[in-house]
C-alpha cells in the first residue's frame, strides 16, 4: 500500500479524481475517472483514462531494495520451468 502514495500525489480537498484498482479473476483493473455533482441526490462519474489490466507474474518476500535476495512466496504458472516435469512424464 506504501508503494500506492509514492505513483499518485496526495489529492488536494477539492479533488474530484477517483482512482480504482479492482481485483476480478486473477486481473488488477486499473480505472481513473472524475466525478460531479448534478444535484443534491446524483453524481455522474466519467472515465478519462487511463485504463489498464494487469496479470499477477510473482510475490516476492521482502522489501523491493533487497529483491536479490528475497523469496518467492508465489510465481504464475506459465512462468514455471517445466523441464523437470518432462523429464519425469517421458518414457526412456
Amino acid at each position: 500500500s506504501s508503494i500506492l502514495k509514492y505513483l499518485f500525489p496526495v489529492p488536494k480537498e477539492d479533488s474530484k479524481r477517483i482512482i480504482t484498482f479492482a481485483n476480478q479473476e486473477d486481473y488488477i483493473s486499473f480505472r481513473h475517472h472524475t466525478y460531479q455533482k448534478k444535484d443534491h441526490k446524483n453524481i455522474e462519474l466519467s472515465e478519462v483514462g487511463p485504463r489498464f489490466e494487469m496479470k499477477l507474474h510473482m510475490i516476492r518476500l521482502g522489501a523491493l531494495d533487497a529483491e536479490a535476495t528475497a523469496d518467492v512466496e508465489w510465481r504464475h504458472s506459465s512462468f514455471m520451468r517445466t523441464a523437470k516435469k518432462r523429464k519425469f512424464l517421458s518414457v526412456e
